[in-house]
């Protein structure tokens, strides 16, 4: 993702209380981890 639609998707994880790791290497791609928090009764 890049430009707009990153932050985008940025600005919804941290309404959300949530945080984002990005790790990227050269010639081999990126990786966004993506974390939100779990809520009380939910399944996963």
């Amino acid at each position: 993702m890049t430009g707009l639609g990153m932050s985008v998707v940025r600005a919804i994880v941290q309404q959300h209380n949530g945080g984002i790791e990005v790790e990227s290497n050269a010639g081999q791609g990126t990786r966004f981890e993506v974390y939100l928090p779990t809520t009380p009764g939910s399944t996963g």
